[in-house]
């Protein structure tokens, strides 16, 4: 089906058909707008249609790691002397199941009671034997089953032994005879942790804060578990309940810096750009060598159009990681979004030294080299480009402008019909295009 062009259509075809006329006559001495001025342009295909188009290369989206409890042998928890007071009231009396008295005449004999065996548990937990304090604590328990401490000491020689499982049965019952004991659900909840019950671990970790608010370990281990939950969701694209978690880690643990950078991926993922700058500045400024934070940070600038600011977030991943090339590239691209092309250029010409086979690099060399006017010195990164990558259409597009400036109006015009090839709803080079 043929379409007439309407009366305005017909005008803008006029208006460029007029600039045509003149356009490669005229000399220029840096990057002009080669549409002749067209009014019908939006103002970023304008600018893209004067100065060519740079290339930002996105970072990829990663999936979140647990970070998980430290593996480590935990200390035995050290009862209160309202405790031992207690242990003492609940110990049998002399002659029965929990001691055994010396016979007449045998007075030398040791007595062994739960509490003796719980003693020599804690012998063997400290030593590091923690099978043969297993043994210990199992005999304590056998002798006198209402014995707390026993069997949170024996929920934490199994823990050293990574028998979870049996763990938390142990720590359940050291709860069961002290409901408010603070290390205890302390214990349960680490366990519940390493076994990655991070719902139970939360229950358990609150309740031990509760208890006991001035436990910085229970606090850092409940931050820890909020921090896995902001996992489960992040890596299930539930970015609002990750948010909620991860809000909850660094409320807990506000130097919690790898909680602060995954926070600010989740703003990323729904677009709240303002508050991913934020977090992740909170990242570095608790983990200055965090550079995966400096990198999402300065991508979070760029699409603010916050380019001085990115420029410095990249001298930061440049200088933790200085064979980046993407950051190169990017803190280029950054550069030239503020003018200061020859910074942009050397920027440009490190990432390529990095990775040669860089196209991106490589057609924005060339972008950088035509917005200093110098279109000679960009044909051949811009070659290079189309070379390595012939389905680029920001180098097609680039290098059209170069050879539009060099007065070479059939290889413009091969250029821009590829630019539109590759990406038809590019307004910019649809406009050159048409020009050329």
């Amino acid at each position: 089906m043929i379409i007439k062009p309407s009366p305005y259509s017909r005008v803008i075809v006029s208006t460029l058909a007029l600039a045509l006329s003149g356009f490669f006559n005229t000399g220029v001495s840096c990057a002009q707008d080669i549409s002749g001025g067209a009014a019908v342009l939006a103002a970023n295909a304008d600018v893209e249609a004067r100065l060519g188009k740079g290339i930002f290369s996105t970072p990829k989206n990663v999936a979140h790691a647990p970070k998980r409890l430290e593996k480590k042998t935990v200390a035995r928890a050290h009862p209160t002397r309202s405790q031992r007071t207690t242990t003492a009231a609940n110990k049998p009396e002399t002659g029965g199941p929990g001691e055994t008295t010396p016979r007449t005449g045998d007075a030398a004999r040791t007595v062994v009671t739960a509490e003796s065996l719980n003693k020599q548990g804690d012998d063997f937990f400290d030593a590091g034997q923690y099978q043969k304090a297993i043994d210990a604590y199992q005999q304590a328990v056998k002798l006198q089953p209402n014995y707390p401490e026993a069997h949170l000491n024996l929920g934490e020689a199994y823990f050293n032994l990574g028998r979870y499982e049996e763990a938390v049965a142990a720590d359940k019952q050291a709860i069961a005879l002290r409901p408010d004991w603070a290390a205890a659900y302390h214990a349960l909840g680490n366990a519940y942790l390493r076994l990655e019950r991070s719902g139970e671990a939360l229950e358990a970790l609150r309740q031990a804060l509760n208890l006991d608010p001035k436990d910085d370990e229970a606090r850092n281990a409940l931050s820890l578990a909020y921090y896995d939950q902001g996992v489960a969701a992040y890596n299930a694209n539930k970015y609002d309940e990750a948010v909620v978690a991860y809000q909850q880690a660094v409320a807990l643990k506000p130097d919690y810096a790898e909680a602060h950078n995954n926070l600010g991926d989740a703003y990323r993922r729904l677009d709240k750009f303002p508050e991913a700058i934020e977090a992740y500045k909170q990242a570095v400024r608790f983990k200055p060598d965090l550079v995966d934070a400096y990198g999402d940070l300065s991508w979070m600038y760029d699409k603010l159009g916050r380019y001085p600011e990115s420029v410095e977030a990249y001298k930061q991943v440049i200088r933790l990681k200085p064979d980046d090339a993407e950051a190169n590239n990017n803190m280029g691209y950054a550069l030239g979004k503020t003018k200061r092309w020859a910074e942009a250029i050397e920027a440009f010409k490190r990432a390529i030294a990095l990775k040669p086979d860089y196209a991106e690099a490589y057609s924005n060399l060339g972008w950088g080299y035509n917005n200093i006017g110098n279109y000679t010195a960009a044909l051949d990164p811009l070659k290079q480009a189309i070379r390595l990558k012939s389905d680029l259409p920001e180098g097609h597009f680039n290098i059209g402008i170069t050879y539009s400036r060099l007065k070479q109006p059939n290889e413009a015009l091969v250029a821009f019909t590829e630019s539109v090839k590759l990406k038809p709803d590019w307004p910019a080079a649809q406009n050159n295009l048409g020009y050329a």
